[in-house]
């Protein structure tokens, strides 16, 4: 079967390859004058106009994400894990930059190389102020925690 189906194809080629044989030039199946595609025009997408056909909820213009959060009850939930995300990531540059392996580290902070893997880990939300306390000494840093004030 797959020698009929070779034969098929080299056929149909041949047959295309034969047709202008006559002047000396091969057909070409596909053939793209790029020296004058700029100036073809084009048929373009019809842009949706109105806030409706463009799929958005008027509720949400001009809302912040913050604002969509917090109705959607996610905000809390949300700005704790950018901020362990950045902790987790300034403690493996720190970490890097001082060329310290895990092991190493978690020696200095007295604690267990899975407890400095949850910290290290940006989607895990499960740390203590004092495991950040210790990594931030270790690296000779120190932790600072604030509460601010939110613009409402």
């Amino acid at each position: 079967m797959r020698n009929a189906l070779n034969a098929q194809q080299s056929h149909r080629t041949s047959d295309v390859h034969r047709a202008r044989r006559g002047t000396g030039a091969t057909a070409r199946v596909h053939q793209k004058n790029t020296e004058d595609s700029p100036r073809r025009s084009r048929p373009r997408a019809a842009t949706p106009s109105g806030v409706e056909a463009a799929g958005l909820n008027p509720a949400h213009l001009g809302s912040s994400l913050d604002d969509f959060l917090k109705e959607e009850g996610l905000f809390e939930t949300v700005q704790a894990l950018a901020v362990k995300k950045l902790f987790a990531l300034k403690l493996a540059e720190l970490m890097k930059k001082e060329k310290l392996t895990k092991d190493a580290l978690a020696k200095r902070m007295k604690t267990s190389r899975t407890a400095l893997d949850r910290l290290l880990d940006p989607t895990n939300p499960s740390v203590t102020l004092v495991t950040l306390g210790k990594a931030a000494c270790a690296l000779g840093h120190t932790l600072r925690v604030e509460l601010a004030d939110v613009a409402r």
